[in-house]
């Protein structure tokens, strides 16, 4: 053959297979989309499992346990450069595989799921691991295996569409930033920094399945310096978390804000508690509170929030025409009552529990302390025709308010009413868009999170790192709600059995009989479980706990320094609160407490009345 005639053949042939193989420098045929993004997590997933299985063989071969941790954070780290798709696309199943170390208790089915997954891994590795335990290491290595295997099995009927891709990104974003470098999911290896890295990794490769591959640009930049600062700042009670959030995540996640394909809005087709970047989350922007409602026809509007504030104060809603909302929940005391427990307006006394102040309240998706309520219309229901407090049904509210004329066109205008009689749900929703309009985010913290850097004092600065790191705050009481809604979703919120006293008694104390969600749901898991509550404005809310036992911040912090219940003497086996001491020194607990202070809201005084 013509030796140029095989030489171009041979040209073309290498051509074809470079093409075929997406082997040119710019990859022009390179597979991006959900094929992409799966083939991705395949690839990580079955990393992941024969990394596990290495982990089960060296315990089986009687590793040291050093060399088996070491085995467990390349697992950790590996299971890193999943989660954003597996949290995002198997939430039944992701409390299986990296939920926390404590029984899962399903109320709405009467059952309790014993913990499973890397946390339990962690417990049987970090906390005294023995060859006694190896039984226990192997059977929980082959169920997360399983539940694995499960969840790869499923990924080809996922719909992996654009703001899919946007929303799970910046979900993990928001996990580095609330749940990630506070420690809550590595609160014995404390592996959360280094685990940072891993992510932010995964969120580029996931983008870059996605999009396609970008050279530099700020993304790159950013995503550069932020890994930097991770890997040159490795020590979990030093590092500076402020500083890393707002100098350096904040700014990148905004970067893949625009994901290609993705059309603003086009992930609102359906009502979610957040919409938007970790930089939105971080400024108090794009929650939304109606999603708590349950009913689409429960939007508020500036008309129902007008008629909610007026019904507020009207003690027409009692029976005995002598009470209103604002008897327990005063605006000027940010909506609690300063009392140690709510008063008893019927029968004289106290109330079994504190008042909670309504600022907020409207992002939490459950009610009262025991979580019996999942919405401000059933919270308020339960007041109305309590017996010690309102002691009127909603309906009959309604009917006594429909008699009003300015009421009646008052109604007629927030909710288009067409009939000539009110139901009691109007009212109620009413009540609650009132209440849905108290999140103003408008504190010194907030403040500094938008960029105004002289907002916080220095003490402040470092309160806040020691809440979100050292002090193990944040891993209940999540950044920036300060509650136990749980970020990314903002679905769930959580209870925690701390072991609050009867009384401010620093050892051999009692735990206070009030047995909180146990009255309402008997599991014995639940005995003594409240749920946990928001920290904003918490410097104006005194007394604090469900009992009002302290009347200090100083004294709560100090609470959880010496380990919760336990810490003061209690046998509570339950205890969900970590009970060995913090170890904090006067000044950590000064700065704390300088911390919570920022919290509080900046409130014009016609609102305060």
């Amino acid at each position: 053959m013509n030796k140029k005639l095989l030489l171009a053949l041979t040209l073309m042939i290498a051509l074809n297979q470079c093409q075929l193989s997406s082997c040119s420098s710019n990859e022009p045929n390179r597979a991006t989309g959900a094929p992409a993004v799966k083939d991705y997590y395949n690839r990580q997933t079955d990393s992941l499992l024969q990394q596990l299985d290495e982990l089960r063989d060296a315990a089986n071969d009687r590793a040291t346990p050093q060399d088996l941790r070491e085995q467990f954070a390349a697992c950790r780290f590996r299971y890193k450069k999943i989660e954003a798709i597996a949290e995002y696309y198997f939430q039944g199943l992701i409390q299986r595989v990296n939920g926390p170390a404590l029984p899962d208790v399903k109320t709405e089915d009467g059952t309790v799921w014993p913990p499973h997954g890397f946390q339990v891994l962690e417990q049987i590795l970090y906390d005294g691991y023995n060859e006694a335990k190896l039984h226990q290491l192997s059977a929980e290595i082959l169920l997360l295996q399983t539940d694995l295997r499960y969840m790869r099995e499923n990924m080809p009927y996922n719909g992996i569409l654009a703001s899919h891709a946007r929303e799970l990104i910046q979900h993990e974003f928001i996990r580095i930033g609330a749940l990630g470098i506070t420690g809550f999911d590595a609160p014995l290896s404390k592996l959360s920094l280094q685990e940072a890295v891993y992510s932010l990794t995964s969120i580029r490769e996931i983008a870059e399945a996605y999009e396609g591959k970008q050279a530099g640009g700020k993304r790159q930049q950013l995503l550069a310096v932020a890994i930097r600062y991770l890997n040159t700042h490795t020590d979990f009670e030093d590092f500076d978390r402020l500083e890393f959030l707002r100098g350096y995540l904040m700014p990148l996640s905004d970067t893949y804000a625009q994901i290609a394909g993705y059309i603003s809005g086009s992930d609102s087709l359906m009502l979610k508690p957040f919409v938007g970047t970790l930089n939105n989350l971080l400024r108090g922007e794009g929650f939304e509170a109606d999603y708590y409602s349950g009913y689409a026809v429960a939007g508020g509007n500036e008309a129902k929030v007008a008629l909610g504030q007026r019904l507020f104060g009207d003690t027409r809603l009692s029976r005995s025409g002598e009470i209103s909302c604002a008897s327990c929940h005063k605006p000027a005391l940010y909506f609690t009552d300063g009392l140690a427990k709510a008063g008893d307006f019927v029968h004289g006394g106290s109330l079994p529990r504190n008042t909670p102040t309504l600022y907020y309240a409207a992002l939490q998706s459950h009610q009262f302390y025991d979580l019996r309520s999942t919405s401000l219309e059933d919270q308020a229901d339960e007041v109305m025709k309590g017996g010690s407090e309102f002691n009127f049904s909603s309906a009959d509210i309604a009917k006594k308010i429909w008699s009003d004329s300015s009421y009646a066109a008052l109604f007629r205008h927030a909710f288009s009413l067409k009939a000539d009689s009110l139901s009691g749900y109007e009212v109620r929703n009413a009540l609650a868009a009132y209440v849905r309009s108290l999140s103003p985010f408008s504190s010194a913290f907030d403040a500094y999170m938008r960029g105004e850097s002289s907002t916080l004092s220095k003490e402040q600065i470092k309160g806040f790192n020691l809440y979100a790191g050292k002090a193990k705050c944040a891993s209940c009481h999540f950044i920036p709600l300060f509650n136990g809604n749980i970020p990314p979703w903002f679905t769930r919120s959580e209870s925690e059995i701390i072991g609050v006293p009867a009384a401010a008694i620093w050892q051999s104390t009692s735990i206070d009989p009030d047995p909180g969600r146990f009255k309402i749901h008997p599991f014995p898991e639940l005995r003594f479980a409240f749920k946990t509550p928001g920290l904003r404005n918490v410097a104006k809310t005194a007394p604090y706990m469900h009992n009002g036992v302290y009347r200090t911040l100083e004294e709560v912090i100090e609470f959880y320094h010496r380990g919760g219940g336990k810490g003061l003497g209690m046998d509570l086996p339950s205890q969900t609160l970590p009970f060995d001491s913090l170890a904090l020194n006067d000044g950590e607990k000064k700065a704390i407490a300088s911390f919570l202070e920022s919290l509080t809201d900046n409130i014009p005084a016609a609102r305060q009345r």
